[in-house]
């Protein structure tokens, strides 16, 4: 049997360690695609920094991208745009800046990352990785934009665990999730990993029950439950392998998790 949609997060899934697709899970990857399969990559990243990690596979291809709330065809035509009010991003953006504790807050709107002025060493951190610059701005000029696709706070994971907190209790329009141990997501209710792979296997008219899903954290786990075929890497925290099951774990980023749980649909 071979999965016709195969739907891959990046960071910790995809890419290793060192920010690099190796070359046995993009040989696994273009062996799937030459079979007429669809690699689609699901990621809590912009479009831009989905496209520096996937360019290392493919130059064209069709991208779920801010965990859902923005997915692109092949042409880089909308199959989904999911925003969330300005306003309230510029009141995520001042709660952040309060608390004072290091934490660094970013906003992300249509193909533009934005970052407080004075840019944060985590921002430049993360500018690194996802290879694209933000776009120091005031909170003022956040209130401005048309609408916001996701916010990010980056930060120490116990002030991450206490804002996660304090922010559902003050904004429950919004899905609060965590990504990472330091990276805190926000997007409109509703839009998730698992929404934008459900309105993709419709849109290529592939049942789901025949879609491969690759994840590696919290934000993936919807994504792998809405799938015929959930894969979990071997870097996922221990919690979550026991959610989704030890059955459906694949080896870590670092040794070709992909390209071994691939080679098992051939």
């Amino acid at each position: 049997m071979s999965a016709k949609l195969i739907f891959s997060d990046i960071d910790g899934t995809l890419i290793n360690d060192e920010l690099k697709v190796t070359p046995k899970t993009r040989d696994a990857i273009r062996h799937q695609i030459i079979a007429g399969n669809i690699f689609i990559p699901a990621s809590a990243r912009l479009p831009k920094g989905i496209m520096t990690a996937v360019g290392q596979i493919l130059t064209v291809f069709p991208m779920i991208a801010y965990n859902g709330a923005l997915a692109l065809d092949e042409t880089g035509r909308a199959l989904i745009t999911r925003f969330f009010n300005a306003k309230e991003a510029a009141e995520i953006c001042h709660y952040v800046e309060k608390q004072n504790n290091g934490s660094a807050w970013n906003i992300y709107s249509g193909y533009v990352w934005y970052c407080a002025k004075e840019k944060s060493p985590l921002v430049e951190h993360e500018e690194k990785i996802v290879d694209v610059k933000a776009t120091p701005v005031t909170v003022d000029q956040i209130e401005q934009l048309q609408g916001v696709h996701k916010a990010l706070i980056m930060g120490k994971p116990e002030e991450l665990d206490r804002m996660q907190k304090e922010l559902i209790k003050k904004f429950p329009d919004l899905s609060i999730v965590r990504s990472s141990r330091t990276l805190l997501e926000v997007v409109l209710k509703g839009v998730s990993k698992a929404s934008a792979v459900a309105i993709l296997a419709k849109e290529y008219k592939v049942p789901l029950k025949d879609c491969i899903a690759l994840g590696d954290n919290y934000n993936d786990e919807e994504m792998l439950e809405e799938v015929g075929h959930p894969i979990l890497m071997g870097n996922a925290p221990v919690e979550l392998k026991e959610k989704i099951g030890l059955d459906h774990v694949t080896l870590d980023n670092n040794h070709d998790g992909i390209a071994e749980a691939l080679a098992k649909f051939e």
